[in-house]
């Protein structure tokens, strides 16, 4: 055999064998991600009425929704919230009440006045996997736009609006265990994703 067809050859094997392991890596997601959506909503905590109490404390004004269901999505002691005392949101926004709690605690430490978003509830699954989203839980918030800083365009900028982005950015590590940016991916190139799901906060693994 010829060194182009030995060349060949090896090309071939490799492209298979990436292929096969792309093919069994998503069936293993596939796999697992059955259990997981099962166990997950076990090990959600609403805070119960001692969270409503603190949102209250807060000046918050809000909806008790209580437990949510929505095939295998759910929500703990959900509210839905039009603003926040000292924050104007772009939409009502619907959250498990310690995910609320602790946005409004972030914005309040931010002193963020307006803040344009991109959802919070959404009973989805993760991209590329069948894994339920933390947005399937009401944990998570995506952030496009505090106080005219646009997450889309003033991401890089050393401006006043880049540095509201940043300062947003770091002060989230403390609220929030996934902090994802446009530094994360490409999926996130216009929007922040906080969520108080399964993390390390901006050490967390880049998932959403």
């Amino acid at each position: 055999m010829s060194a182009r067809k030995k060349l060949l050859v090896k090309i071939a094997v490799l492209g298979m064998s990436i292929f096969g392991i792309l093919v069994f890596g998503a069936y293993m997601m596939r796999l697992l991600a059955y259990p997981y959506n099962l166990v997950r909503p076990l090990l959600l905590d609403g805070g119960g009425k001692q969270c409503l109490d603190s949102l209250d404390k807060m000046g918050v004004e809000y909806k008790k929704l209580g437990d949510m269901r929505d095939g295998s999505c759910f929500i703990k002691n959900g509210v839905k919230i039009r603003h926040f005392p000292s924050t104007y949101l772009s939409s009502s926004i619907t959250l498990s009440c310690p995910t609320a709690q602790r946005l409004g605690a972030f914005l309040d430490e931010i002193g963020a006045q307006n803040v344009s978003h991109l959802g919070s509830y959404n009973c989805r699954r993760q991209r590329g996997n069948s894994i339920v989203s933390e947005h399937g839980y009401g944990l998570a918030i995506d952030i496009s736009e505090i106080d005219g800083a646009s997450v889309l365009d003033d991401w890089t900028s050393n401006d006043s609006n880049g540095k509201i982005l940043k300062k947003a950015h770091l002060t989230a590590c403390e609220y929030f265990s996934n902090v994802l940016t446009p530094d994360s991916n490409t999926a996130h190139r216009n929007h922040f994703h906080f969520d108080n799901g399964l993390g390390f906060g901006c050490l967390s693994l880049k998932v959403d």
